[in-house]
């Protein structure tokens, strides 16, 4: 019985850390191709703005730009949060 229940048990842990570990591999694809670019073309593009057109062209760009920003970055920070919790186990 104690046999089966320690199987068991590591069964559970094998299938955590799989699923853990695919979560990993997924996080930092979409951070490398999709997060990254979208951060620094936003950053660069509401940079570009103040230099260029002014206070109100950037701050015009921040408004269409920060939301979506937001969201992502709320996303990635509450990934990455998990993702070190369990490389801290």
């Amino acid at each position: 019985m104690s046999l089966e229940r320690r199987a068991d048990a590591e069964v559970k842990a094998f299938e955590y850390n799989a699923k853990e570990g695919v979560r990993a591999v997924a996080f930092m694809w979409f951070l490398r191709r999709i997060a990254y670019p979208l951060f620094s073309v936003s950053l660069i593009t509401v940079i570009t703005a103040f230099a260029v057109n002014g206070v109100a062209a950037g701050l015009l760009c921040i408004a269409i730009f920060g939301g979506p920003a937001l969201l992502l970055w709320g996303f990635t920070s509450r990934q990455g949060q998990k993702m070190l919790e369990y490389w801290k186990k």
